[in-house]
């Protein structure tokens, strides 16, 4: 009885219909493979027939007195390919890793970015109640790509791109990373891999060609040749060519049964995330310089297994959608925020939808953004500061946050009003100095305690008063975003730190836009202004200013845009715009250009109270930690004055 009731739970209609579902996805798939041989097998006969029929014409094209042995030959090859590549996925995902070289992650040895993505994966194995899949690293693909391969749970991988793991954080990376697994979930990885073995009868033949055309070319400089190169080039070339057409018919039955996948994978993943990171992570593969390429020689045998195009974006018949119009099916509205006329184009809309789209969207699509007021400010040539003495050395930040403060700042730190009035104070000290005009709407009392104190402790304060703003309705909070606005570039002019401590207040009364993707090349002027920016913050005389500036621009610009750059600019500036457009960087490049900037401005000096805030308050801008850094400048100041 018990045996009877296990087969009653064990076979129920929803465990019946799923395995009927996947035998027919597999039926299907085997139908349409046996069609892409007999028509590949097909069209080569008869360029076969075409060759015999020019030595002899008495020969018909159709079937001459060679076409059995070559169909024969041509199955036995085709078999023997197919066989190879079962034999590679013997350990499943693992052993088809190693075949494309792949790097397996281990905890134990693993980098910063390698352990993120580690770490993401188990968070999802963990959410998604499966065993955790293995992680592989592709170190020579510089392209943001991912891929799962693998039969059972046991063996799947999740191989990333080295360019994946080096350009996205850890929001972007979830996003990735959360398709592959929707990709496990549905079933997908274990249908590609079996696509993967299928197809590799037209595929194989074409890979061997790449294989012995790469060994012509030179990877280890300029200086060493390699013997018979152009042999190489001449005969993995001509192979390659004979197998084009295995792969140009492959491609093409590939685009037909999957070119809608990708999209309803996108779908699905945002669904199980209930976030944007899956959009996040599309846009900054726009706006890399290689995208999500693949270089490798099975990138074409793998572009089905791909989270993107694997292949050149000119190749025809991709099976992934272009990376434009995948963000438009997640989210139309964000063509009014990175102005990609073209996405409207890919979905083929009327004109009057067309217009619809950019000119009569709705409010709650409407996403208001808050705007400096005008006019522009000049960028402040001097820093300010108090005493020499305090801006020597800064404070230890547990001491400066937990340090004793006068009983009319704690009472007004208890009230939302109170710490608005705190804020706009601290501004004012900044700005003014000691000097406050008479007509200002500030509390005496607060500013004549807060001049009491140590100024490096006005910071501290000022984040005490942000953490209890409280809650304010939208038209309050951009009013007294406004009035600080104004407090900072009273004189027409603003600093870097100023700028900084206003998008904190931003942040928290959720006003702060959203990252937008960025290209390196498109922000270069704003890369400038903002190290212009840096060096006025700096205790240092002018000259050692501009010496620093050049040591900085020769890293990141070329010779010729140097000269474009070479004086300061005298222009009005937005830096909440420039913090904002440098925040949409990839990864790798805002990681770049704070090294360099830690590298010409403090790798020989101590670095100041100022000079910290505004190094801490640009990592977090720049979406980083802060805790670690903020450590290590307060371990190398102790060194540099002993």
């Amino acid at each position: 009885m018990m045996c009877v009731d296990w087969v009653i739970r064990k076979f129920t209609l929803e465990n019946v219909s799923y395995y009927l579902f996947k035998k027919k996805k597999i039926f299907w798939a085997i139908c349409v493979w046996l069609i892409v041989l007999i028509l590949t097998i097909f069209i080569l006969n008869i360029l076969l027939g075409i060759v015999v029929y020019f030595f002899d014409t008495l020969q018909p094209i159709l079937w001459n007195d060679f076409s059995l042995y070559f169909i024969i030959f041509l199955l036995l090859l085709m078999t023997t390919f197919m066989l190879n590549d079962y034999y590679i996925f013997r350990n499943g995902g693992h052993s088809f890793a190693s075949q494309l070289r792949a790097r397996k992650v281990e905890k134990i040895e693993s980098t910063p970015e390698e352990y993120s993505a580690l770490k993401i994966i188990r968070e999802l194995a963990t959410k998604f109640n499966i065993e955790t899949p293995a992680l592989y690293i592709l170190p020579d693909e510089v392209g943001v790509n991912a891929l799962t391969a693998g039969f059972n749970p046991d063996d799947i991988v999740i191989i990333l791109t080295w360019g994946a793991l080096q350009n996205l954080d850890e929001h972007e990376l979830y996003g990735l990373l959360s398709h592959e697994f929707n990709r496990i979930l549905s079933g997908d990885t274990v249908g590609n891999t079996c696509l993967k073995i299928l197809y590799s009868c037209l595929t194989t033949f074409s890979q061997i060609g790449s294989k012995i055309a790469k060994k012509g070319f030179n990877r280890n400089g300029v200086n060493s040749q390699r013997k018979l190169a152009t042999l190489f080039v001449a005969i993995g070339g001509t192979i390659w060519l004979m197998g084009s057409l295995g792969i140009l018919i492959t491609r093409f039955f590939k685009y037909v049964i999957l070119s809608k996948r990708t999209l309803k994978n996108d779908l699905k993943t945002k669904q199980m995330n209930q976030n944007n990171a899956n959009i996040q992570t599309l846009l900054r593969i726009s706006v890399h310089h290689i995208g999500s390429q693949i270089y490798s020689e099975y990138s074409e045998s793998i572009s089905h297994m791909c989270y993107a195009n694997s292949l050149s974006p000119q190749s025809w018949l991709n099976i992934h959608p272009s990376i434009q119009e995948r963000i438009f099916e997640l989210d139309p509205t964000i063509i009014q925020n990175i102005h990609l006329e073209s996405l409207k184009n890919k979905r083929r809309l009327s004109l009057f939808s067309m217009f619809r789209l950019l000119e009569e969207l709705t409010e709650e699509y409407r996403v208001p953004t808050w705007s400096s007021p005008q006019p522009l400010p000049l960028l402040r040539l001097s820093p300010i500061s108090f005493a020499i003495k305090d801006a020597i050395k800064p404070l230890n930040p547990d001491v400066r946050k937990n340090m004793q403060r006068p009983e009319l700042i704690q009472r007004a730190l208890q009230t939302s009003a109170g710490a608005r009035e705190l804020m706009v104070s601290i501004l004012m000290i900044r700005q003014y100095r000691e000097f406050i005009p008479s007509e200002a709407s500030v509390s005496r009392a607060i500013v004549d305690e807060l001049l009491r104190l140590d100024g490096r402790y006005h910071i501290a304060i000022f984040h005490d008063a942000c953490r209890h703003l409280g809650t304010l309705p939208e038209t309050i909070a951009r009013q007294f975003l406004t009035k600080l606005a104004k407090i900072i570039q009273e004189d027409g002019e603003i600093g870097l730190l100023d700028a900084l401590l206003l998008e904190t207040v931003k942040d928290k009364l959720n006003l702060l836009p959203e990252r937008m993707p960025k290209s390196f090349e498109e922000v270069k002027p704003q890369i400038v202004r903002l190290i212009d920016a840096i060096l006025h913050v700096q205790q240092i005389n002018t000259g050692n200013q501009l010496h620093a500036r050049i040591d900085i621009l020769k890293r990141i610009l070329t010779i010729d845009e140097l000269k474009l750059y070479g004086e300061i600019s005298d222009e009005p500036i937005d830096l909440a715009e420039i913090l904002q457009d440098m925040a949409g960087l990839l990864l790798r490049d805002r990681l770049s250009i704070l090294a360099d900037a830690e590298l010409c401005l403090w790798g020989d000096r101590i670095i100041t109270q100022d000079e910290l805030d505004v190094l801490e308050l640009l990592y977090w801008r720049f979406g980083f930690e802060t805790q670690e850094m903020i450590e290590m400048m307060q371990k190398k100041n102790s060194l540099m004055i002993i």
